[in-house]
């Protein structure tokens, strides 16, 4: 590879970085972002807890999403949760949610993983997150 093909690569390796980097932020406006219909990673097996994937230092945008995101999953657990739930949070706690942001990756917060006891997660919901986007897969899973 020539030095012109070496900077070009970098450049667009940049470009990809800051992308996938300013999604996370508030740099875009919120915007709603469903689960996929794509096969999950691991078989299909009962749910075993919750991860909820937030951000500790975050701007007024993102920290209103993470906010109403909480609250929906709160009220579709209802008091006592019927499932254990982790909070993290993707600034501070970046290697406890890698195993799970690498099976399925983080685009917009919250994330809320619904995992199995093997740590397989078996679907997602991320963004702006409604109770009727969590109860489906609640009641899926039982």
């Amino acid at each position: 590879m020539n030095k012109h093909n070496r900077r070009r690569y970098l450049i667009v390796a940049c470009f990809v970085l800051l992308g996938t980097v300013s999604t996370i932020g508030c740099r875009r406006p919120p915007q709603p972002v469903q689960t996929t219909n794509a096969p999950t990673l691991a078989p299909a097996s009962k749910l075993s807890k919750i991860v909820f994937v937030g951000k500790e230092h975050a701007c007024d945008c993102t920290r209103k999403s993470v906010d109403a995101g909480w609250a929906a999953l709160q009220k579709v657990l209802g008091v006592p949760s019927k499932f254990p739930v982790e909070r993290m949070h993707v600034d501070t706690q970046s290697a406890s949610v890698e195993p799970y942001r690498a099976q399925k990756p983080i685009m917009a917060l919250p994330a809320i993983y619904f995992v199995d006891g093997r740590g397989s997660v078996l679907d997602m919901v991320q963004g702006e997150v409604a109770e009727a986007q969590i109860q489906p897969i609640l009641e899926k899973m039982r």
